[in-house]
């Protein structure tokens, strides 16, 4: 039986980021777990595919509970069930900031 030093839950961005920074050391050793597959469905790699991954077979399909400000409706948000979890299923899409932009 293999033991690690450290386990990992959920390959997204953050799962990721944090299995590859703790095998910096060669010696340390971690096991990534994700409940999704590899991300290779073609959709996954088109930006305006997206719309074909919710409630897919890579999307965990998450509802809100009941809204009591929106007559008390369930919202539908979707999650990644993928290697590479959220970011692997949105529609990568993004803002640049505005250099006037100060605080």
């Amino acid at each position: 039986m293999t033991q690690y030093d450290y386990v990992v839950i959920g390959a997204g961005s953050a799962g990721c980021v944090v299995a590859n920074r703790l095998t910096k050391d060669r010696q340390t050793t971690v096991l990534l777990l994700e409940a999704g597959n590899p991300d290779t469905k073609p959709e996954i790699q088109i930006p305006a595919e997206y719309l074909k991954l919710i409630c897919s077979e890579v999307d965990w399909g998450y509802f809100s509970k009941p809204e009591p400000y929106l007559d008390d409706r369930k919202m539908f948000y979707s999650a990644g069930k993928v290697l590479g979890g959220s970011s692997s299923i949105n529609d990568m899409l993004y803002v640049r900031g505005n250099s006037r932009d100060q605080h």
